[in-house]
């Protein structure tokens, strides 16, 4: 069986749900779903040059300045840019994390270390942990971090995170930070910090927290000479007609039946109350035969012997084989966190899943 190296693979399968993505299972509201159909109609036309108009709302945002500001066709491709700007000879990965910073580093030939965390610890990383990853960043040039991290959905501690980026600055290491699923935690992040931390660059996205991943929008946020030399590093036009348009459109306030504090408050509410049933229903069905890791973002990390990827697959439902993240292996599977009808069809098929197991065991037909 052919596993994608990421979610979202619903064009070779026959899908019904699809689990694999951690994408917010909040539709934007009509108005919106409107407005980017009208922005459709202006395909004809180029993009504006250099997304002024996006980076200038975003950057009003957050309190920087234009130029702090730059946008990219999702956040893949800004850690593309990113090492294509800096260059660097080793970049660390801590492991399990998202394959999209090895596949930048890649692109660039640069070294990869990899800085495992303890799967006794949840993959989470402490005080010990933290000093050990010191004590490596000799010659690594980038390093990457996630808060909170995927595929395990834990957040770094703010003091633990200062250890770090203090380390990090006094050996001249940038750090990327990627906060692609910080809304979800209805927490600030550290885009402040990058005032405090000059090799700081902060890495967000439209895509999951918006659930427009087709559209393809992501930004960061760093001091304007870092900014420079990552923008020269992508192409002409690179963001859409349709993605500036709905990307200036999400954060207006003032736009007729919309309210983006509405909107993150509605999901956090439904992300908080949908994890606790999906994690007491896998637990009151597989108890100690299956891990679920503690997760702060909108999806669950598990471990279990059972091949859940083949079986819900055969029912029509996608996860996240997690076999090809550094530091797991076949036994790891990742859930998003969908609305309440979508995660009761997946317990559904998983009681199903359970009930055909024992069977089998017992010798029923």
């Amino acid at each position: 069986m052919t596993v994608a190296a990421h979610g979202g693979d619903i064009y070779q399968n026959q899908i019904t749900y699809d689990f694999s993505v951690n994408t917010n299972p909040l539709p934007l509201p009509e108005i919106l779903q409107k407005r980017m159909a009208e922005a459709a109609v202006h395909s004809n036309r180029y993009p504006q040059y250099d997304n002024v108009l996006l980076r200038e709302r975003l950057a009003a945002l957050y309190g920087f300045s234009t130029e702090e500001v730059v946008c990219g066709n999702g956040a893949s491709e800004l850690f593309v840019a990113i090492v294509h700007a800096l260059r660097p000879k080793r970049v660390g990965i801590l492991a399990p994390s998202f394959s999209g910073y090895a596949w930048a580093a890649q692109t660039v030939g640069a070294e990869i270390c990899s800085i495992p965390l303890r799967e006794e610890n949840n993959f989470a990383m402490d005080m010990a942990q933290m000093e050990s990853l010191c004590r490596q960043l000799d010659g690594i040039g980038l390093l990457f971090l996630a808060n909170p991290a995927n595929p395990v959905g834990n957040k770094m501690e703010a003091s633990l995170l200062e250890t770090l980026l203090d380390v990090c600055e006094k050996k001249q290491i940038t750090v990327v930070l990627d906060e692609c699923f910080i809304a979800f935690t209805g927490t600030e992040g550290y885009v402040s910090w990058i005032r405090k931390y000059p090799h700081l660059i902060v890495v967000r996205a439209y895509t999951k927290i918006y659930a427009i991943p087709g559209i393809r929008l992501g930004y960061l946020l760093a001091q304007k000479d870092i900014c420079e030399k990552i923008a020269h590093q992508l192409p002409e036009w690179n963001v859409s007609v349709v993605a500036q348009r709905i990307g200036m459109d999400i954060l207006n306030d003032s736009l007729p039946g919309w309210s983006r504090r509405k909107y993150l408050k509605n999901t956090i509410g439904l992300i908080q109350e949908e994890k606790h049933f999906l994690k007491h229903e896998l637990t009151k069905i597989f108890g100690n035969q299956m891990k679920i890791f503690p997760s702060e973002a909108n999806f669950l990390l598990l471990k279990t012997q059972i091949p859940l990827y083949r079986l819900l697959l055969e029912r029509g439902i996608l996860i996240r084989n997690c076999a090809n993240y550094t530091g797991l292996g076949q036994d790891f599977y990742r859930i998003a966190v969908k609305g309440h009808p979508e995660n009761v069809q997946l317990i559904e098929a998983l009681l199903d899943i359970k009930k055909k197991g024992e069977e089998k065991r017992y010798g029923k037909h």
